[in-house]
């Protein structure tokens, strides 16, 4: 009967040092002792036993995005803290059926990481550290799009399905840090949205220069339908049909495209500017004298 009670002792000592050890790290929580809150979560989430506490996983959530939001702490670690947080957020989940601690605050632990990976981008961006803004960027889109899926809805902003500013600034970032195949895609999900204004009249620029140089005919051509119907008075068009053809040394198409955009526009100088250098440099090829 002693070694029964015993081994009841030790087991509901046990569970007591558990829950003790997550006390201590919610304390120290309360206390902003953040750091020393990461060591204690840390260590306590290394043991097996404890890998499937969900309320752990909630705090070391909290704690992550805490220090990531720290001044004091350093831009090479913020994304890796912010992302491990979002992680530990989702998992807790996973492991809590009834969503009690992101229930209870109403979820807005995404909400702050979306914002906090939306004005870390910024800041990286202006910085021209524009590989770092890209993936901030990215990763606030990610848990916008994550809360959007789970249909949660914040009293303080109404997030939409296409964040038209945040998509630009990804694909912008993308474009600065030489990741053209990227860009195209969010470029791509502003066109297919039709989004149009002064502000987004480089997304057309961009995608018809690409598929310009791409000759890629069968994306150019709507996209070139497009931009021309979003931005009639801009002289890119123009431009680049102008460019491909005397690339290709078509001269008769050139002529033929100098001659109808001279009809449509007879007083733009800088058409017939460049129809007499065609012209001019086309006898010169015929007679190098």
């Amino acid at each position: 009967m002693k070694k029964i009670c015993f081994l009841l002792l030790l087991a509901f000592s046990g569970l007591m040092l558990k829950a003790q050890d997550l006390e201590v790290i919610k304390e120290m929580i309360n206390k902003s002792q953040f750091k020393e809150a990461k060591a204690g979560i840390d260590k306590y989430l290394s043991a097996a036993k404890n890998a499937g506490n969900a309320e752990a996983w909630y705090y070391k959530g909290r704690i992550y995005n805490s220090i990531s939001a720290d001044k004091a702490t350093a831009d090479a670690d913020v994304y890796a803290l912010k992302s491990e947080a979002f992680e530990a957020f989702k998992k807790n989940q996973v492991l809590d059926p009834k969503d009690l601690w992101l229930k209870i605050e109403a979820y807005g632990s995404y909400l702050d990481l979306y914002a906090g990976f939306y004005d870390f981008g910024a800041k990286l961006f202006n910085a021209k550290n524009y590989d770092a803004a890209y993936m901030a960027f990215k990763k606030a889109i990610e848990v916008k799009d994550y809360t959007l899926d789970k249909k949660y809805v914040y009293d303080q902003i109404k997030l939409h399905p296409l964040d038209t500013a945040l998509v630009l600034n990804a694909a912008v970032s993308a474009t600065n840090a030489k990741k053209t195949d990227e860009a195209v895609v969010y470029y791509k999900q502003l066109s297919n949205a039709n989004v149009s204004g002064k502000d987004f009249e480089g997304v057309y620029e961009f995608l018809v220069d690409h598929y310009s140089k791409k000759d890629d005919k069968a994306s150019l051509q709507p996209m070139m339908e497009k931009a021309k119907k979003l931005y009639p008075e801009n002289p890119f068009w123009t431009n680049v049909e102008l460019k491909a053809l005397a690339d290709k040394a078509d001269t008769v198409g050139l002529y033929a495209k100098y001659d109808e955009m001279l009809a449509k526009n007879p007083g733009n100088f800088d058409l017939a500017y460049g129809y007499a250098a065609e012209l001019y440099n086309s006898n010169i090829k015929k007679d190098p004298k």
